[in-house]
């Protein structure tokens, strides 16, 4: 009884570890948007679209296009 006692213990807490590392992982995504830094440089790239935002300009990385970022 003990034996099986322990095998259940230790299989809940792997499975609550996981769970943990999911929730962490998700929590440090911010949806669609992406941050990156290089020194003083600061980019915000748009996942879905492919646009790179820096300083309100923009290039898409999928067409090419660049231009000053749109307004919201």
């Amino acid at each position: 009884m003990d034996g099986k006692l322990d095998m259940i213990f230790k299989a809940a807490a792997l499975v609550l570890l996981a769970m943990l590392l999911l929730i962490y992982a998700e929590g440090r995504d911010v949806g669609r948007y992406a941050y990156f830094r290089d020194g003083e440089l600061e980019f915000v790239l748009d996942t879905k679209t492919g646009v790179v935002y820096q300083g309100g300009y923009a290039m898409n990385h999928l067409t090419g296009k660049e231009g000053p970022a749109a307004k919201p």
